[in-house]
This record gives C-alpha cells, structure tokens and sequence, in this order.
C-alpha cells in the first residue's frame, strides 16, 4: 500500500506539471540563462522516423518545463550542500564568486596561433605585440584540471616569438579580484594594472585620470548567476566615463556614430553589452586629445571591450577587430593599417580553446 501511494503521488504530481505545462506558454526567453531556449521540432513522419524529433524534444522541453528556474535551484542546493561536490556542471562557487572550469585545449591553441601568425604578416612595419587573459579559474578556491597559463604560453611563444611578436604576460597583473564575482568577464574597475602593463610594455604613457573618473552604471548580475541556479548578491558595474573618446561601429556596411558605454545596453539581456556595444566585427574610437598621434589596432574578443577604452585615452585611434564575425578582407576597407602604429592580439581561453570560430586562415 505504501510502494502504491508513492507511485499515486509520483503520477500526480508530473501529471499534474503536464497538464500546467499545456495552459502556460514557453517563455520567449530565459533571462537567468541569458540564452533563447529550444524550440520544439517541427511533428512529421520523416523527422520522427529519422530520431530529429526526439533529439529536439528534449531540450525544447526541459526549457519549456513549469517552475524551471525553481528546480533548477533544487538541483543546485543538492549538488553544493547534500553531495558536497566542488562544482555543478563546471560551475564552481568560492569567496571569489563564480565561475567554470575549462581544460586548456593545446591543439586550438596552436591553432590560434597559427592564425594570429597569418594576420600578423600581413601588418607591414607595425609593432606587433599578444598576450592572453588568464581564466578566472586558474584563481579557484577548489580546484580541479583546468586553464593551464604556463601551458598556453609555452605553446604560444613557441609559435609566435620566432615570428617577431612581442609577448606580453598578464599572469602579474591579473588577480581574482580582476574578474566580476557572478561573470566570467573581467571588470573595466580592476583592469588598472592590466592598462599600465599593457602601456609599459607598448611604451605608450596613459594620462593619470584614469584613476579618478568612474561612473556607476548600477548593480550587475553577471552570466554565472543563471548557470549556477543559485540566490547570489549583485555587484556594482562601474565604467570609465572619457568625454575625449567618441566610437564608430561598423554597421550596414559603414562606420556610424555610437557611445561608448551604451546604457541601454546595460538594461538588456546582458548588461556586459554597455561596454562598446557587446558583439561587434569593427569598432572604431577616436581621441583628439590624445598626446600622440599613434594608432593602435586590437585583434580580440569580448574582455577587449572595457579594456580599449583605457587604452585609447593614450591613442588619437584605437581599431577593435573580431575576427568571429569578420574578415581580414573587409578590415582592410575601413584600417589602412599605417606604418608604425602599434597591434595588440588578446584573446581569452574561450577562443584559444575554440580558435576554429577566427575567420581567419593560416
């Protein structure tokens, strides 16, 4: 009788999940995620024969599933406290914040390299520098196998040092405290050490107001916040407000007239997005006031965002490139890409790992 109540009970209650789920509508989007969630495969003979159907349904359910978020919560609560395990799905949580392990990926790194060596010969009579960002992990509280700094330098250098390239190292200037606590980007506050070592080793000199602007946007929850599953407290976003800089994107075929920190932005999906409008192929920021007249050109992903605009109050142009969502072709359209002007490559581990994204062949 008991075995049978437990099986009445267990039937009511995902029977009863089943009945809410067709009177509420999937969500359009999953804010805690920052994602789009699955869409249900199209219902036919040729895509269930074919097991396309079943493959789909999966995801597109779990996303559309009652009190997602809550489960989710449940979930985690039992994995952090009852199992006591240091992480969830790579995702761990210390006194640092949040954050995800990810093994360094050696073949993608030399891959990476192999493309960073096939744009850099093509920049004629530019000082040609590169460094990476070390992963939030590597300053984990628990560890487990994860980014290897020394590995992904050695495997660099080796590639690109013989090539004339300058490295430039990162591992001193770049702490947990870098990092936002709930995101895996780091925050335009802490990259002071980051500019400076930068500038040093670029031999270009930033003006010392970097150290008194700063603007609050309001309080940030970052990407891990949703993949965690967890209440965690916000954090204040600041950003470095520089009257003397103006940005260009490169929209429908053009450089147009955009802010720096787009605020609107900021009260979107991911409000990592102020910082030079999120994914962009080609920006452009101009600075007249600038005490050289020397152009920097910065190959990069994301972290570059609130990392450029402390570098350009030292140059009258800085150029950002992703090499994701454009090619070396059309950047020449818009960079001429003069005769001692300065070309930064920094790229974080979720391209080095993924250097097959770059359009870029070697």
């Amino acid at each position: 009788m008991e075995k049978f109540s437990v099986v009445i009970v267990f039937a009511v209650i995902i029977g009863g999940l089943s009945v809410i789920n067709l009177f509420v509508s999937p969500p359009q989007i999953l804010y805690s995620e920052r994602r789009l969630p699955e869409r249900m495969p199209a219902l036919n003979a040729e895509n269930l024969l074919s097991g396309e159907f079943m493959a789909g349904f999966e995801p597109a359910a779990a996303d559309a599933f009652p009190f997602r978020d809550g489960f989710r919560a449940i979930r985690a609560v039992t994995v952090f406290g009852a199992f006591l395990q240091t992480d969830k799905d790579g995702v761990y949580f210390d006194t640092h914040g949040i954050g995800s392990f990810a093994q360094t990926n050696p073949e993608s790194v030399a891959l990476a390299a192999e493309k960073i060596a096939a744009v850099a010969a093509e920049l004629d009579g530019l000082n040609i520098f590169y460094a990476f960002i070390p992963d939030k992990s590597v300053f984990a509280e628990r560890t487990r196998p994860g980014f290897d700094a020394e590995l992904t330098e050695n495997i660099l250098r080796e590639r690109l040092d013989p090539q004339g390239l300058q490295f430039i190292s990162l591992c001193g200037a770049v702490d947990a405290s870098t990092f936002f606590r709930t995101d895996l980007h780091w925050a335009q506050s802490g990259l002071s050490l980051v500019a400076q070592e930068l500038a040093a080793a670029m031999d270009i000199e930033l003006p010392p107001v970097l150290n008194a602007q700063w603007t609050e946007a309001g309080n940030f929850y970052g990407v891990y916040v949703g993949q965690l599953a967890l209440p965690v407290r916000s954090e204040l976003m600041l950003y470095f407000d520089n009257p003397d800089v103006r940005a260009y994107y490169l929209i429908a075929g053009e450089l147009q007239p955009g802010p720096v920190y787009d605020l609107e932005m900021f009260r979107g999906i991911d409000p990592y997005d102020i910082f030079l409008r999120g994914i962009q192929p080609l920006v452009v920021i101009e600075n007249d006031n600038a005490a050289t007249d020397r152009h920097l050109y910065i190959f990069r992903d994301s972290f570059a965002s609130p990392l450029a605009p402390l570098l350009a109050s030292a140059y009258s142009r800085t150029t950002l490139v992703d090499f994701r969502f454009i090619d070396m072709r059309t950047v020449r359209q818009f960079a001429e890409f003069a005769p001692g002007s300065d070309a930064l490559f920094l790229y974080s581990s979720g391209i080095l790992n993924n250097a097959e994204m770059l359009m870029v062949n070697p």
